[in-house]
C-alpha cells in the first residue's frame, strides 16, 4: 500500500511503496532525493538533509575569537565614564571651552578691525578733504583717534583704540590677528587657570617642592642638614654615656654574683630539727622517733619505735595500720611533762587531712624515747573494730572515753546498774556498758569526772581502763552500738600500768 508524503523542500506530494527508511524517491517538485523518516508521516526529508549519526566538533575558540571582535566594535568602555569623574578630565573640558571662547573672541576681533580699516579709510578721505579747503594739519597723520562704542568689542570703559599706522604695521602687517600669538595666550590663561584651581583644590602646600613626604627632611636628618657638627658632638657624647654605663652595670652585675656565691658557700643551711638538736637534744630525739614511727608504711619498719614492742610484737602486728597520707602530716608538740624517774614525756599531735586529729605519746625506754603506740591506736586486748566484729563474751581490757548517761534496756534496771557511753577519740564506735551499783567500781570513774573531765562536741567524758564482756545490742533512734557490762575499773588513764 502506497503512502504518500510532502517534501519537506518544495512541498510537493511523494508517494512511496513502504515506509522504510532506506527507501529513497526523487521528488517530482524539486528534483531531490527524499526520503521517510522514522517515526513522521508528514514530511519526507532530502536526503542531503539526513541528520548525522555523530556530530562534527567544531573549534570553539575561533568562534570566541570572532564574537570578542565583534563585541569589541560595539562595547562602551567604561574608562570614558570613569575619567569624566576625575577632576583631570573637568580641568581639560575647562580649558578646551575656554580656548574655543577665545577662538570665537579672536574671531569676532579681526573681523570688526576689518569693517573699521574700511571705516578709517573713508573717514581719512574726508579729512583729506576738509584739509584742502581749510589747511593742511602735519599731525594729523600720526594722531590717536578714540572712537566711543557701546557696541561688543569694546574695552572696558566702552572705547576703542586705534593706533598709528608704525604701530598697527608692527603689530601686524594687514591688520589681522596672528594666530600664533592667540594660541600662546590661550595656552597662558590656561595655565594661569589650572594653576590657581590647583591651589584653591589641594592648597600652596603641593606647590612647595620641599612639602612632599619624600623630600621633607625630619628628625636626625633634619638635624644633620641644618646643624652637622653639632648633632655630631651631641651623639658622640651621648654613645660615650651609654659605653660607660653599660661597663659599670656589668662590673656591679659580676661582682654581685661572686659575692653571692661566697656567702651562699660559707654559711650553712640551718633546719629546724637541727636547731632544735642544738637546743633541746631530747626533744629533738623525741620528734625524730615520733616521725620515723608516723612515716612507717609496715609493722616491720614500725616496731623498732614502739615502747614495749617485745611484750606486744603479736598484737602490733595484728593490728598496726599505717597513716593514710605516711609524709603528708603535720606534728606539733602539745605538752610536755616528767614522768617517774625524772623521764621526759612528749604529747604530740597529728593532724592528717581529712581526719580528726589524734594524740600521740613518746616515752622514755632506757636511753631511747619510743612511741606508745597503744595510746595513739587506742588499743587493749582488741581493737575498736576488733570488739565489734568478735562481740567476746569473756572480759577483755579495752581503752575507752565514757561519760554517765540515763539509758537502760531491758534487764538493767537504774537502781541497781550506773549506765555509761562508751566510745572512741573520733566517736565512730560506741558501747552502752552498766556497771554494778553495789560493787563501787564505778567511783573512780566519778572522781575523774569531777576533776579532770575532757570536752568533747556536746558532752564531757574521760579516758578509762575497763574490762568488758559484750551482752546484746542496742538502737535508740540514730544511734546504735553494742551492749556490755563493765566487770572492773582498772584506771582512769591510758598510760602503762606500774608493777
Amino acid at each position: 500500500m502506497s503512502v504518500t508524503l510532502r517534501c519537506a523542500a518544495c512541498g510537493a506530494e511523494v508517494e512511496f511503496e513502504k515506509l522504510s527508511p532506506t527507501m529513497e524517491k526523487t521528488c517530482p517538485g524539486c528534483q531531490v532525493k527524499v526520503r521517510y523518516r522514522e517515526c513522521d508521516k508528514q514530511m519526507a526529508i532530502p536526503v542531503s538533509m539526513s541528520l548525522p549519526e555523530e556530530f562534527t566538533h567544531v573549534d570553539l575558540s575561533s568562534v570566541a575569537d570572532k564574537s570578542s571582535l565583534l563585541v569589541g566594535r560595539y562595547k562602551k568602555t567604561t574608562e570614558e565614564s570613569d575619567a569624566s569623574n576625575s577632576v583631570d578630565l573637568m580641568l581639560t573640558k575647562a580649558l578646551k571651552s575656554l580656548a574655543h571662547s577665545i577662538g570665537h573672541l579672536d574671531e569676532r576681533l579681526t573681523r570688526y578691525e576689518q569693517g573699521e580699516a574700511a571705516a578709517s579709510a573713508e573717514e581719512e578721505g574726508e579729512a583729506g578733504e576738509e584739509t584742502e579747503a581749510g589747511g593742511s594739519d602735519p599731525d594729523s597723520g600720526k594722531r590717536v583717534k578714540v572712537v566711543v562704542n557701546e557696541g561688543k568689542g569694546a574695552g572696558e570703559n566702552g572705547e576703542i583704540v586705534h593706533l598709528e599706522p608704525e604701530e598697527k604695521e608692527k603689530s601686524s602687517a594687514d591688520g589681522r590677528a596672528n594666530p600664533v600669538a592667540a594660541r600662546v595666550l590661550v595656552r597662558r590663561e590656561a595655565a594661569k587657570a589650572a594653576q590657581e584651581f590647583w591651589r584653591e583644590k589641594r592648597g600652596e602646600e603641593d606647590w612647595d617642592e620641599r612639602a612632599g613626604p619624600a623630600n621633607r627632611l625630619v628628625g636626625f636628618s633634619w638635624l644633620m642638614a641644618n646643624y652637622p657638627k653639632g648633632t655630631i658632638l651631641v651623639t658622640s657624647v651621648l654613645l660615650a654615656a651609654l659605653v660607660a654605663v653599660s661597663i659599670l652595670w656589668m662590673e656591679g652585675l659580676v661582682s654581685s654574683r661572686r659575692a653571692g656565691n661566697e656567702l651562699t658557700l660559707a654559711e650553712p643551711q640551718v633546719t629546724p630539727l637541727s636547731q632544735l638538736m642544738a637546743d633541746d637534744p631530747e626533744a629533738a630525739m623525741a620528734e625524730t622517733v615520733a616521725r620515723a614511727y608516723l612515716n612507717a608504711t609496715s609493722a616491720n619498719a614500725a616496731l623498732p619505735f614502739v615502747w614495749g614492742s617485745d611484750s606486744i610484737e603479736e598484737k602490733f602486728e595484728r593490728y598496726f595500720r599505717p597513716l593514710s597520707q605516711p609524709g603528708s602530716y603535720e606534728l606539733s608538740l602539745k605538752d610536755r611533762v616528767m614522768g617517774e624517774g625524772g623521764k621526759p614525756q612528749f604529747l604530740y599531735r597529728v593532724g592528717v587531712s581529712g581526719e580528726k586529729a589524734r594524740s600521740l605519746l613518746v616515752l622514755s625506754e632506757g636511753v631511747m624515747p619510743k612511741v606508745f603506740w597503744e595510746f595513739f591506736e587506742e588499743v587493749g586486748d582488741l581493737s575498736w573494730p576488733a570488739f565489734f566484729s568478735k562481740r567476746p563474751e569473756s572480759p577483755v581490757e579495752m581503752r575507752v572515753w565514757l561519760y554517765p548517761v540515763e539509758q537502760y534496756v531491758v534487764g538493767y534496771d537504774k537502781e541497781k546498774w550506773q549506765s555509761y557511753l562508751l566510745h572512741d577519740y573520733a566517736e565512730k564506735h560506741k558501747i552502752l556498758a552498766y556497771a554494778p551499783r553495789d560493787l563501787g567500781d564505778d567511783w573512780q570513774i566519778s572522781a575523774a569526772l569531777r576533776d579532770e573531765p575532757v570536752n568533747f562536741n556536746r558532752h564531757k567524758a574521760v579516758m578509762a581502763l575497763l574490762k568488758l564482756t559484750y551482752r546484746s545490742e542496742f538502737q535508740t533512734g540514730e544511734e546504735s552500738g553494742l551492749v556490755a557490762e563493765i566487770n572492773d575499773v582498772h584506771a582512769t588513764s591510758w598510760l602503762p600500768l606500774q608493777d
